[in-house]
C-alpha cells in the first residue's frame, strides 16, 4: 500500500503546484462556465479555480481513508487497493478539470471562436476507457464483498457464482474500455459520449444476462 500513497502524495503535490502558478498567471476575472456550444456564459473570480484542487484532495483523502482501515485480510487487502487505485484515478480527473479551464481560461479571447467542447468530451471518454480498464483487471480477483463488484442476489447467494460472473464481467469491463476509448477518438463530441453510454449499458445489461445464465446453472446442479 505504500507506494499508493507515494503515487497520490506526488499527485497532489505536482497537482497543487500547476494549479498555484495557474492561478498566478491568470487574471483577476476569467471564464468559469461554458454552454454546450463552447461559449462564456458565466466570468467569475479566478479562485473560483481552487474548488476542483479541493474536491480532488477531498475524494482521494476519503478513499485512502478508507484503504487505510480495510480489514488486513486477503479480501481487504485487495479492496485497499481497489480503495487506493480509485482514490488516484479521482484525484486525476478533477486537477485534470482544473487544468483544462485554466488553460481555457489563459487563452480566452472575446474575439476567437468558441472553446470546441468536443475535445473535453473526448477526454472524458478516454479517462472513463482507461478507468473501466483497470477495474476488469481487478473484478476477476475479488472474493464476496460489501463494497466491489457484480453484487446482485444470485451471485452473492454462491461463491462459484460469483466467481464466474466477476471473471466474465472483469473481461467484458476491459473490451468496454478499449472500445470507449477508440469511439472517443473516432466519434465527434458528443457522439463520442454517446458511444461511451451505449456500451456502458451493453456491458452491465450482458454481464448481468451472463451472470443469471451462469446461476441458473449452478441450480440446475
Amino acid at each position: 500500500m505504500k507506494k499508493y500513497y507515494i503515487i497520490a502524495g506526488i499527485l497532489a503535490a505536482v497537482g497543487l503546484l500547476g494549479t498555484f502558478i495557474g492561478l498566478a498567471l491568470l487574471p483577476d476575472m476569467v471564464p468559469v462556465h461554458y454552454d454546450f456550444a463552447g461559449e462564456v456564459d458565466r466570468m467569475g473570480s479566478k479562485y473560483e479555480m481552487l474548488v476542483f484542487p479541493a474536491i480532488a484532495v477531498l475524494f482521494c483523502g476519503v478513499f485512502l481513508l478508507m484503504a487505510r482501515f480495510s480489514k488486513d485480510t486477503k479480501d481487504g487487502r485487495l479492496q485497499r487497493k481497489i480503495f487506493a487505485v480509485t482514490g488516484i484515478f479521482v484525484m486525476a480527473l478533477f486537477f485534470g478539470m482544473g487544468f483544462w479551464f485554466m488553460y481555457l481560461a489563459v487563452r480566452a479571447d472575446p474575439a476567437a471562436p468558441a472553446v470546441d467542447a468536443g475535445a473535453l468530451l473526448k477526454g472524458c471518454g478516454v479517462f472513463i476507457g482507461l478507468a473501466l480498464i483497470v477495474l476488469g483487471n481487478f473484478m476477476p480477483k475479488a472474493r464476496r464483498n460489501a463494497f466491489f463488484g457484480l453484487r446482485v442476489p444470485w451471485t452473492m447467494d454462491s461463491e462459484a457464482v460469483w466467481q464466474r460472473s466477476q471473471r466474465f464481467a472483469g473481461i467484458a469491463a476491459v473490451v468496454a474500455g478499449i472500445l470507449t476509448i477508440a469511439l472517443s477518438f473516432v466519434l465527434p463530441g458528443m457522439w463520442a459520449i454517446v458511444g461511451l453510454i451505449v456500451v456502458l449499458l451493453v456491458w452491465v445489461v450482458l454481464s448481468l444476462v451472463v451472470s443469471w445464465r451462469y446461476h441458473k446453472e449452478a441450480e440446475r446442479g
